[in-house]
């Protein structure tokens, strides 16, 4: 696969592209080498020569951080973003059931991976102070691209993908919140020992680094059987555990779809 030509058609004619992309037969390898972990260092990159390079601040005053500093969050970002884009299509794939699509985790994981494409491109404006804000509007038009592809990669009814995307868009906020959350644990440490990750095709996915402050472990536990309720993602870190359950998420998003319905009968009133 040309990563470039690819990313070119995401960003400029996403809605083809995606027909393109569930036809494919992929794996995980192909999914992530080298596309992914390409995409994933322009921001990862972006940020360290903004803390180390060009110092952040303003007013006058700039504040560098160390060589080895900086490369150590670099890192931990780049590699959290690996493991929270995997993470993000798992639980898309959980939800889908909800909005009356085909649960599949590779599906979900491709819908991740690819509709990430403008906010990892864009990702290079955070080396720039003063267009920052060029990544956000990045992550933006991530969202609409997502919001193209659900209906496509997860089959679900096309009224029911306004409420999916709220939804995804909520998890993929609380992913990038822990993104921030780890990348501070890890530091100062410049280099983090990762564990494996391990789950793929239904069995749990684990990650564990070593900090200097102690282990922090990524635990994901699918559903059993046929019911993804009682899916889960653990966070253990030395400050305490943050648990996402699917179930929780399914009646979240049946709340947001009933005010959709109703939202829509008023309209036609």
């Amino acid at each position: 696969m040309d990563i470039v030509e690819r990313a070119r058609a995401m960003v400029v004619n996403p809605g083809p592209t995606w027909v393109t992309v569930e036809q494919e037969t992929t794996d995980w390898q192909k999914l992530y080498v080298p596309y992914m972990v390409v995409l994933a260092a322009i921001p990862a990159v972006a940020s360290f020569i903004y803390w180390s390079i060009l110092g952040v601040g303003g007013f006058g005053f700039s504040m560098r951080l160390p060589i080895v500093t900086g490369l150590g969050l670099a890192i931990s970002h780049y590699v959290m973003t690996l493991v929270m884009v995997f993470v993000w299509g798992w639980l898309i794939s959980q939800l889908a059931s909800t909005f009356g699509g085909q649960p599949n985790l590779m599906n979900g994981v491709k819908l991740t991976v690819y509709a990430s494409t403008p906010s990892m491109l864009a990702g290079v404006f955070m080396a720039i102070p003063g267009l920052s804000m060029l990544a956000v509007l990045g992550s933006f038009y991530s969202l609409y691209i997502l919001y193209l592809g659900l209906p496509v990669l997860m089959k679900n009814p096309a009224e029911k993908t306004v409420p999916y995307l709220a939804v995804a868009a909520i998890v993929g906020i609380v992913g990038a919140v822990l993104i921030g959350l780890l990348s501070n644990v890890f530091m100062p440490s410049p280099m983090s020992r990762m564990g494996s990750i391990n789950g793929v095709n239904g069995a749990p996915a684990n990650m564990q680094i070593s900090t200097p402050n102690g282990n922090v472990q990524i635990s994901t536990a699918p559903g059993t059987g046929t019911d993804p309720s009682n899916a889960t993602m653990t966070i253990k870190t030395p400050d305490g555990e943050v648990k996402i359950d699917a179930q929780g998420m399914q009646d979240f998003a049946k709340r947001m779809e009933a005010m959709a319905a109703e939202q829509e009968k008023a309209n036609k009133k």
